[in-house]
């Protein structure tokens, strides 16, 4: 794929990507990371949007993506293949839609555990289940890996000598105006973008990784992002893979009204293999039926099972892992909509599926899926709704029943973690029979409240209202 990207490289071309190369190359960054983002930086040049459209697709059937509980039969093969299997967690995110400036996986999240301590418990569970020092790796990015490593420092991670850790590359951002590269003099870090997950490919490489994982023997490994709580090395899973064979396993889970904006899998009409499409690479025209549930049915949880000796032979041959490209619209500032406007040229692991003719998806429970993307999020799984299971997973709590509940709380005062915390000083309220919340206003919830059915609660005195201890709430309450 890059020779292909060479080829239709012209005079122009080569001298509009120069001021990249030459930032990338006082950088450090390896040559093959410039290549990478020199065929993606020639596909934005020759016009391409990185659009899947509809027409070009075909919706996934139930008889395609068989359902998790019908896989027991596999756990066996599972059981066997895991000395030759690591876990690998995608830990880049600084959590700033939260307002964080540090990794998003040291936030508290239940029992006055981090995401990292939930993490490094289910690691230690699992080697003790399976009696094998499975291997614990870290994708982190430039802006997590210090908070990270000084985290984790001393987890043990077996004999064989792996890693905890390696690094996400990073790309230029992209000037909208005139494609050049962005230029911010007060803070030279914003003129830099992570390229998104689908890096993971590459940085397995260019870290060595990948072949001190094959060289210990190590062909399986099971890939997630550190937020989401319920996704754990499975002995079902991992024996479906070996046993048929499958280079690449997704997992995915049924789309609900509040999944439609998720990327969906489908398959292609040119060559019948699986693809992801996420809503960046939409056309405005199939939005509706981007997010028609109905039709497109299952979304993809960001959890994947890849074969590495599989992925090692695509990567040579491409010389990259094929992906697609997404292209990010943003401010350079993040937090200045006033700042430039740049592309961020990004990927997504996922899309490594179509890379892969045999590749196959599972429908997975919600159990494994219980991910923390707002504050939001994180009431609900900061409350009684889950709990922590002997093998340190987070699972919905049994006296739960039906789907979890709707959160809504007001951005002005929520949406940042340490507001959101000074409100919740004493943890969440019970939400294990409730519908829905929804809170307007600025609102402290004392310790012992609990909310039954649906309930929304408002205060629109512009001061600070109280639910005090043991509150009982219920229906519409002005404070």
């Amino acid at each position: 794929m890059i020779m292909d990207c060479m080829k239709t490289a012209d005079p122009q071309m080569i001298e509009m990507f120069r001021p990249f190369g030459l930032k990338m190359e006082e950088q450090g960054i390896p040559p093959i990371v410039i290549n990478i983002f020199k065929c993606y930086f020639s596909r934005l040049l020759y016009g391409a949007q990185g659009k899947l459209p509809e027409d070009d697709l075909l919706p996934l059937t139930d008889h395609e993506v068989p359902e998790y509980d019908t896989l027991a039969s596999y756990a066996e093969v599972g059981r066997q293949a895991m000395p030759h299997a690591v876990v690998i967690k995608l830990n880049g995110g600084l959590g700033t839609s939260m307002g964080l400036e540090k990794a998003k996986s040291l936030i508290t999240v239940k029992d006055h555990m981090s995401f990292l301590d939930l993490i490094l418990a289910q690691m230690r569970a699992l080697r003790e289940k399976h009696g094998k020092p499975i291997p614990l790796l870290f994708m982190n990015s430039f802006k997590t890996h210090l908070d990270t490593m000084l985290k984790v420092e001393g987890f043990d991670n077996g004999p064989g000598g792996m890693p905890l850790a390696f690094l996400q590359h990073r790309y230029p951002k992209i000037l909208h105006k005139d494609l050049s590269p962005a230029v911010w003099p007060g803070n030279p870090e914003l003129e830099w973008n992570p390229p998104g997950h689908g890096d993971l490919y590459t940085a397995l490489v260019t870290s060595k990784v990948l072949r001190k994982l094959l060289e210990r023997g190590y062909h399986y490994a099971f890939i997630a992002n550190s937020d989401n709580l319920g996704a754990v090395m499975d002995e079902r899973l991992l024996g479906y893979m070996v046993k048929e064979g499958a280079p690449f396993l997704m997992e995915v889970a049924g789309r609900t009204a509040s999944d439609r904006k998720g990327g969906h899998l489908a398959r292609l009409r040119t060559n019948g293999r699986m693809v992801l499409r996420e809503i960046a690479q939409c056309l405005e025209r199939d939005l509706d039926a981007f997010q028609d549930i109905t039709k497109h049915r299952f979304f993809n949880t960001n959890s994947l099972w890849i074969d590495l000796r599989a992925m090692e032979k695509v990567f040579v041959a491409n010389g990259m892992m094929p992906l697609d490209l997404i292209l990010n619209p943003k401010t350079l500032d993040p937090r200045d909509p006033k700042s430039p406007a740049v592309i961020q040229i990004e990927t997504a692991m996922g899309s490594a599926i179509s890379a892969f003719e045999s590749a196959l998806a599972v429908k997975v429970p919600r159990t494994r899926f219980a991910p923390v993307k707002t504050t939001a999020d994180l009431l609900v799984v900061m409350s009684d709704c889950y709990e922590v299971s002997p093998e340190k997973t987070v699972v919905p709590s049994p006296n739960r029943e039906g789907s979890m509940p709707v959160v809504h709380l007001d951005s002005k005062f929520y949406k940042k973690i340490d507001d959101f915390t000074a409100r919740f000083p004493q943890g969440a309220p019970s939400l294990i029979h409730c519908e829905s919340l929804t809170v307007r206003g600025d609102v402290l919830f004392e310790a012992g409240v609990k909310a039954t059915g649906k309930v929304h609660v408002i205060n629109e005195t512009g001061k600070q209202a109280v639910v005090r201890e043991g509150t009982e709430l219920s229906g519409e309450v002005r404070l």
